[in-house]
């Protein structure tokens, strides 16, 4: 009770100062965020100006923080990975899946070090790998994707936790023989000498984040039409990116007080389509459930079909 009571004061917190758009006294939408990836986005691309709803951005560090206040009814909508939402779905989250940004899985990679004798995923058999951080990333995934695509079982390697600071200390040190991690850790190892075994592109990871919703938030008529704006608005502010990239990697640095370096690797990474979740998109994410329940990750398989709602995101 404690732990839920603090964590609720923090989402107030959280969303003070942080509305975007439009009328006063009419409808809000509570939308959770992490590491203010969306609200940056939506503030540099002003594809969330002149709504006719206000949007309330609650920001924090993981997925599964975001989803523990999902689930006190704090935040109407979220974004997170594929493999964090079916974690909290796993967990008795309800929510109800409504739409979806496509990447290309480049954000994610399995790395050795440059002079290590693995030179292929099959080399890994009996190796220690290290997985940052919490398990049931989707670097995780990545590791146990690559593993099945290449004849080995999750058994075969020996798998541990770090956290990225750590992991990262380790690599550089020569002390782990794998590194599965994800975004600008996997850049800084390779400029430590570090070469990628394998990556998150060409199916080897969904590449795709969900956005996510309580049924309570659509069984309110006006806060589900302002969601369906919300996923439309998404997609332009995506489409701005793309086609900004040197200018939303200038503001993108500036918002979160780092290296324009850095921003580069995230903003590249981060590029994304935004759609409906169609039902090869479903079919998708319950391989990667299928896959992640099969080895222990999941604590309880998710039929991901009867979780989609087709009816938020707007037709064209």
């Amino acid at each position: 009770m404690r732990r839920t009571a603090a964590l609720l004061a923090g989402v107030v917190l959280l969303l003070t100062g942080c509305a975007t758009g439009g009328a006063s006294g009419g409808t809000t939408i509570v939308l959770g965020d992490q590491q203010g990836t969306l609200q940056t986005l939506a503030n540099a691309s002003h594809a969330f100006d002149g709504t006719g709803y206000t949007v309330k951005w609650a920001e924090f560090r993981s997925g599964a923080t975001l989803f523990q206040a999902m689930g006190a009814g704090q935040v109407d909508a979220a974004w997170a990975a594929d493999l964090t939402t079916l974690q909290a779905l796993s967990g008795g989250l309800q929510a109800k899946l409504v739409g979806a940004i496509q990447g290309d899985g480049s954000n994610s990679s399995l790395m050795v070090r440059g002079n290590s004798p693995i030179r292929t995923v099959a080399d890994l058999k009996g190796k220690d790998v290290v997985v940052s951080s919490a398990r049931g990333g989707i670097a995780e995934y990545l590791l146990a994707k690559v593993l099945q695509d290449n004849g080995l079982s999750y058994r075969d390697v020996h798998v541990r936790y770090l956290a990225f600071a750590d992991a990262q200390a380790a690599f550089a040190s020569g002390q782990i023989d794998a590194w599965a991690t994800n975004g600008i850790y996997a850049e800084t190892a390779k400029s430590q000498g570090g070469r990628v075994l394998a990556d998150g592109r060409d199916g080897r990871t969904s590449g795709l984040m969900l956005v996510s919703a309580l049924p309570a938030a659509l069984d309110d008529q006006a806060k589900k039409t302002a969601l369906g704006d919300v996923l439309k608005r998404l997609g332009t502010a995506y489409e701005w990116a793309g086609a900004h990239q040197a200018e939303y990697t200038s503001l993108y640095a500036t918002a979160n007080k780092i290296p324009e370096t850095t921003a580069s690797v995230v903003v590249s990474q981060g590029q994304g389509v935004v759609g409906p979740v169609t039902p090869a998109v479903t079919g998708t994410i319950q391989s990667v459930n299928d896959l992640m329940t099969s080895i222990g990750v999941l604590p309880k398989a998710v039929t991901v079909a009867p979780l989609v709602d087709g009816a938020v995101y707007p037709a064209q």
